[in-house]
């Protein structure tokens, strides 16, 4: 049994710590009123494998990755680990970003994610 309170969890790379990309993905799953925990995780280079990390350690088994490229995964811990529900970059704006984290809020409540145009 975990004793960790729930919560989506987001494994950064190191060169995002206090940037505006990172508080964009949190402030999307702010906005959506779903708890995370963002944690700082330099052992993958590959967004889907720290997405897949993230949902595999989260009670609510929803997880985000980020990596030093700047490419985001959204996964969830039943998918296959070479798929990602939703997948992004950093290049796309601030909006995309916020977007992303409020579509990993959308997946915890069940409910249909905002389009990504």
């Amino acid at each position: 049994m975990s004793l960790s309170s729930p919560a989506v969890h987001l494994f950064y790379h190191s060169r995002w710590q206090d940037t505006h990309v990172l508080d964009e993905l949190c402030w999307g799953l702010e906005e959506q009123g779903v708890p995370y925990r963002a944690i700082c995780c330099d052992d993958h280079d590959c967004a889907l494998a720290l997405g897949q990390l993230a949902a595999k350690s989260s009670t609510l088994r929803v997880g985000l990755g980020l990596n030093a490229t700047g490419d985001i995964a959204l996964t969830h811990a039943q998918l296959p680990e070479d798929r990602a529900l939703v997948c992004g970059h950093i290049c796309a704006g601030a909006v995309r970003i916020r977007m992303l984290g409020a579509n990993a809020g959308q997946l915890v409540k069940v409910l249909p994610f905002s389009e990504i145009k």
